[in-house]
């Protein structure tokens, strides 16, 4: 009777632990989808270190036109936002101080924001203030398809010969960035 007895209170410690667990990664859950859905420690961008600058051709937000050759014989770096992404706009003054010191190397900064009506958005204006280039895509998301973006904020360093020399997922990956170049 003794082992039932104490059989049923291990299984009753083991459902509230259980059951502890659950709500703690159920809260961390909703924390991360008001972030902005994407864990920014330790995630991996889907754009590869042996990846090129793709062929492209586009609009920038101010009528000129872009094109892969634009970014090629300069350190490029490549950000991709989306409208729907509450981490982006907090992401926008990292991507400044990177745009400025990159700017100030001669190099270029690049950012795609993804949604439908991007190019009227508050993000885009945020980013036509830092960035060197701004390009708007709509919900299709064909350019961020094409450099393999599929989280938001991503980012891609591309040096001279159009090769991806880093790349990230999120702020965090971000920052990492800033402080070790």
């Amino acid at each position: 009777m003794i082992f039932a007895v104490v059989g049923l209170v291990l299984v009753g410690v083991v459902g509230v632990l259980n059951l502890a667990i659950l709500l703690v990664m159920l809260r961390r859950w909703r924390e991360l989808d008001a972030a902005g859905g994407f864990p920014t420690t330790g995630a991996v961008s889907n754009v590869r270190m042996i990846d090129r600058i793709p062929n492209f051709s586009a609009h920038a937000l101010d009528g000129t036109a872009v094109t892969e050759r634009t970014l090629l014989g300069k350190e490029t770096l490549v950000g991709f936002f989306s409208l729907t992404c509450k981490a982006c706009v907090e992401a926008v003054p990292v991507f400044a101080g990177h745009a400025e010191r990159l700017r100030a190397a001669g190099g270029t900064s690049l950012a795609i924001v993804h949604g439908d009506d991007s190019a009227d958005s508050e993000l885009a204006a945020m980013l036509s203030d830092v960035m060197d280039i701004v390009i708007a895509e709509d919900s299709k998301a064909e350019l961020s398809q094409r450099y393999g973006a599929k989280h938001y904020p991503t980012y891609a360093w591309y040096g001279p010969n159009g090769m991806v020399t880093s790349a990230g997922v999120g702020l965090a990956a971000l920052r990492t960035e800033l402080a070790a170049t």
